[in-house]
């Protein structure tokens, strides 16, 4: 399963319903009783939000929390991932979601844990919300 940017946003900057949900699955990847992916570029999203949201250090410490999970991967993007962008980009993603997608198909993912809608217009991937 990949984890978008507003799973880890939710949890961390807001309470009650979603935040919720997302805090109780973070915990578990946290610790390792699950396991999930994630991007550099959806760490930099998240990052970048807090940095806007938030001070400097409570920025720091949520990125280098997030980078304490145990059961958590963070996955690269190199150039043969970057060529499978456009054809998200063909299907209605914004630039940032099409990454996401095509870091999952190099990854060979096709779960995608997000509140982001968007990604629905993907056939090949299937989407779902934080329970």
């Amino acid at each position: 399963m990949f984890l978008d940017a507003n799973i880890f946003i939710h949890a961390y900057h807001q309470a009650g319903r979603p935040a919720e949900p997302c805090k109780r699955m973070l915990s578990k990847v946290a610790s390792a009783q699950m396991n999930a992916s994630t991007s550099v570029l959806v760490l930099n999203e998240v990052l970048y939000f807090f940095q806007n949201n938030a001070d400097a250090g409570k920025a720091e410490r949520i990125f280098l929390n997030i980078l304490s999970y145990k059961g958590l991967d963070v996955l690269a993007v190199d150039r043969k991932t970057l060529l499978f962008v456009p054809e998200y980009t063909a299907q209605g993603l914004d630039a940032a979601d099409a990454y996401h997608a095509a870091v999952m198909r190099s990854n060979g993912l096709d779960v995608i844990c997000t509140y982001d809608r968007g990604f629905d217009k993907v056939k090949s991937l299937r989407r779902q919300e934080p329970k």
